[in-house]
């Protein structure tokens, strides 16, 4: 029997809180860290993002560096590795997610950038990130129509 909270009620457990499993959990089965460094770099409304494009990007990262603002350069280089991984272009995402944690070396999950590092990571991470995009495009054609 269940048991019960002060005021008669079922307390409830982690499982009937957390039975449905995020897309992006289902995509990366297992894999913990993969999961997190994805939910911090995929993007949410790849249409807008790319409408700036990754040159915008670059030249505002650089800017930013120009004037010791590291947070903001930080920021600037992780959406142009955002948008990369959106494209498919490994090298570039780990480029630009290398720049990322270089321009902000005092930033709290720096580990994230650092997972791209290595090349069977990243091409992983890529792989997911396609799916991801893939399924979640079906999803907003459906809703448009």
């Amino acid at each position: 029997m269940p048991s019960l909270g002060i005021f008669g009620r079922r307390k409830k457990t982690e499982e009937t809180e957390r039975t449905q499993r995020t897309l992006l959990e289902e995509l990366c089965k297992d894999d913990k860290g993969l999961y997190e460094v994805l939910n911090r770099t995929l993007l949410l409304n790849p249409d807008q993002s790319m409408a700036e494009g990754i040159q915008f990007n670059i030249d505002k990262a650089q800017e930013y560096e120009k004037n010791k603002d590291a947070t903001k350069a930080r920021i600037a280089y992780q959406a142009a590795g955002e948008i990369s991984l959106y494209e498919g272009k490994v090298v570039q995402a780990q480029k630009f997610f290398k720049k990322a944690a270089e321009a902000d070396p005092g930033y709290a999950h720096r580990s994230i950038f650092e997972f791209y590092n290595k090349k069977d990571n990243a091409e992983r991470a890529l792989a997911v990130a396609q799916e991801y995009y893939a399924k979640t495009k079906k999803v907003t054609a459906k809703k448009e129509k």
